[in-house]
């Protein structure tokens, strides 16, 4: 008995500690900015009304690089035609997102180690991870010092009669934390208030119907795409928030 006991224990040490991802990441979620994106000044910028991208993204560059206290002007410089080039009437592109993000990284870091999608809109080859369903581990393995995770959430209407959602939006958001099936967003849009916020978001996966974007005319399964629920502050226009795409950034 006491040789299996000491065979059992042997075995157990073998295995890595890092085998299964811990239930919850809040190492960070005070520390990464909640900027508002409505703090844009400036009609040039419409107020920041389609700025959620760049203001995303500055969240959590401004704090990697220790320039919080200037946050609206790196986000602002994110915004412009050497970086995102976001459009203030139609918002940011994926591929200008992406194609903006490699370039202030470059500029503000000397480089960096990956850059990468999962998600089902078009965007630079070379930062595909091939995966059009934005995988939850993968996602949540983004959040670290070093390390930054920003979400694309689409607004839709669902249809109960064909089972399917409709999108009528989308929004950027930053993931600073998790919780279990709890993910830790600040959301840049003043429909989730003008100061520091943790928005602790419910999350669940679909599991049948389709998803629509008129837009596009893209159409594809919705089962397996992750909805935002309880504590996501949803657009009036809509009434689900599903998780579009990902992309993760390691510095």
């Amino acid at each position: 008995m006491i040789n299996r006991l000491n065979t059992l224990l042997c075995l157990l040490l073998l295995v890595p500690a890092s085998s299964s991802m811990a239930e919850s990441n809040l190492e960070f979620i005070n520390e990464i900015p909640d900027f508002t994106q409505s703090n844009i000044r400036g009609w040039q910028y419409r107020y920041g009304a389609e700025f959620c991208a760049p203001v995303a993204v500055s969240n959590s560059l401004s704090w990697m690089a220790g320039m919080t206290d200037n946050q609206a002007s790196l986000a602002i410089l994110l915004a412009s035609g050497r970086y995102m080039n976001t459009d203030v009437w139609k918002g940011t592109s994926m591929s200008s997102m992406l194609s903006g993000i490699h370039a202030i990284a470059v500029d503000l870091f000397g480089g960096y180690k990956n850059l990468g999608y999962q998600g089902w809109k078009r965007h630079p080859h070379r930062f595909s991870t091939g995966k059009r369903i934005p995988d939850i581990e993968w996602v949540k393995d983004g959040i670290g010092k070093d390390s930054a995770v920003w979400l694309n959430v689409g607004w839709y209407r669902y249809d109960s009669n064909n089972d399917s959602y409709h999108r009528v939006g989308g929004h950027w958001v930053t993931l600073v934390g998790y919780d279990s099936d709890v993910l830790v967003l600040h959301d840049p849009s003043p429909r989730a208030g003008r100061i520091f916020a943790n928005e602790y978001v419910r999350t669940s996966v679909i599991g049948h119907g389709v998803m629509i974007d008129r837009t596009t005319a893209y159409v594809r399964p919705a089962k397996g795409f992750l909805q935002l629920g309880e504590g996501m502050h949803i657009k009036s226009i809509a009434d689900v928030a599903i998780v579009d795409g990902a992309i993760v950034f390691r510095r």
